[in-house]
């Protein structure tokens, strides 16, 4: 669901939720007068619903969407809803736990919410398999990226395009019969034989002026056309086209924070949080700094330095949780599972992950970020970097206490690999609604838990 579909998703969803607290509301007192105080919540609700809905992918509901993915971030989305809602309620008024009248709605507006998208979802990709709702392609070009497209769009129609032929001046080598449509030529024949809906430019760039030619023909019969650059796999898949002068230039990747609006969203969001969290968890540092001392001699923060965001050096704070030992050792060895170094206190607050809480000194300080790659030492930076050609990539991002990877249980003494593909994922794909994500995911996940060590 797109553009006009997604305020319309917008709407309904409010619509739910309106019903689920009119119909509660009612259930459990038998007016059908909702309150001043209840008509202002609902009211606040709406614009929550909306900052929630604009920074995430509630309402981005396509034929290519995964169920699993929506409905977790469906239900992320009314966690987030229900946290904002009882701190409303708990700042400004009375709210119990147990409260049929908040509780409830919020739940059953939930379970409504992601069956609306899933329904939908399952229905759309029954009828594109189906071949309705398909958009007739022409595909020019003969090469590898044509094959590879006509590869993609014959295994998964869920694409929603059907191939209506295949123009090139040179032999394709299809591999069904009957696809290759003749010579670039008879371009303008197939567009007056049949409805052709969208054309695909697969030619190498050395075909300056046949591309040129058929471009010039979509543009006069009103026709939508894409171009595939025939250096397709050297680039990843999200790229973004940027101007330099009147020149048009394709960036290697997409890189939201490296626009300064989101810097500075993402910005306030690490002081406000970073600032809160000192603030609220202050009696529990002081209950972890005691335990320390009393478990085993030595300071009570571990000061190591990691390399951070366009790979500068920096000193990470942590709570001891090891037996104080040279830095040549702390700087070298990897963590395993049962490390005699690790004190029995410094065990427990590493499996509850507190060990990491004095980072938010480090965000406070800008050395680092709430959410993002986790920084690392300058020996195993090294290492990881000959191994994984973009290692190196990830620290276009600040680092941070939380990441993607450690959210979906790659941490401790696992696959580096997975690490950096989560890693270039989050780079690529920041919204601070992602960032609210792997904070619950961090929290909630089971994954996130089960290998710290």
């Amino acid at each position: 669901m797109e553009n006009g579909n997604s305020r319309l998703l917008f709407i309904t969803d409010l619509v739910i939720m309106f019903a689920c607290f009119f119909f509660v509301f009612k259930y459990y007192t038998g007016g059908t007068m909702v309150p001043l105080k209840g008509n202002i919540l609902m009211g606040l609700i709406v614009i929550y619903w909306f900052l929630i809905s604009v920074n995430s992918n509630i309402l981005r509901i396509n034929r290519l969407s995964n169920i699993t993915s929506v409905t977790k971030d469906i239900l992320i989305a009314y966690s987030v809803l229900s946290t904002i809602t009882i701190a409303t309620v708990a700042i400004f008024g009375q709210f119990r736990p147990n409260d049929k009248l908040i509780l409830y709605p919020l739940l059953f507006g939930a379970l409504s919410s992601t069956s609306l998208r899933l329904l939908y979802m399952v229905i759309s990709k029954h009828r594109l398999k189906l071949g309705h709702q398909q958009k007739a392609v022409v595909l020019i070009g003969s090469g590898n990226a044509a094959k590879q497209i006509i590869a993609t769009l014959l295994t998964t129609p869920e694409l929603g395009f059907r191939i209506q032929g295949v123009l090139s001046d040179s032999d394709p080598g299809l591999p069904i019969r009957g696809l290759y449509a003749g010579k670039l030529s008879r371009f303008p024949d197939i567009l007056r034989s049949h409805r052709i809906d969208e054309v695909i430019i697969a030619e190498p760039s050395s075909k300056t002026h046949a591309i040129k030619r058929i471009i010039d023909r979509c543009e006069v019969e009103g026709l939508r056309f894409c171009i595939v650059p025939d250096f397709y796999n050297l680039i990843p898949k999200w790229t973004v086209l940027n101007g330099l002068g009147n020149l048009p230039v394709i960036a290697a990747r997409n890189e939201p924070l490296n626009i300064f609006s989101n810097q500075l969203i993402k910005r306030c969001f690490d002081v406000i949080v970073s600032s809160i969290g000192l603030l609220a968890l202050s009696p529990l540092f002081l209950i972890i700094g005691v335990g320390i001392k009393i478990s085993s001699p030595g300071p009570i923060l571990f000061r190591q330095k990691r390399i951070g965001n366009n790979n500068a050096e920096f000193t990470l704070f942590k709570f001891r949780s090891m037996i104080v030992q040279p830095p040549q050792d702390s700087d070298t060895i990897w963590t395993i599972p049962d490390d005699k170094r690790i004190t029995p206190f410094g065990k427990a607050i590493r499996q509850t992950n507190l060990d990491e809480l004095p980072q938010l000194l480090n965000v406070l300080a800008g050395d680092m970020s709430i959410v993002g790659p986790r920084p690392e030492r300058e020996h195993f930076v090294e290492k990881f970097s000959r191994e994984i050609h973009s290692y190196r990539v990830r620290h276009l991002v600040k680092s941070g206490i939380t990441g993607l990877a450690q959210a979906n249980g790659w941490r401790g003494n696992t696959s580096i690999q997975k690490r950096i593909e989560n890693d270039l994922y989050y780079l690529e794909h920041w919204s601070l609604w992602l960032d609210l994500k792997i904070i619950f995911m961090t929290f909630l996940n089971r994954e996130a838990w089960k290998n710290a060590i």
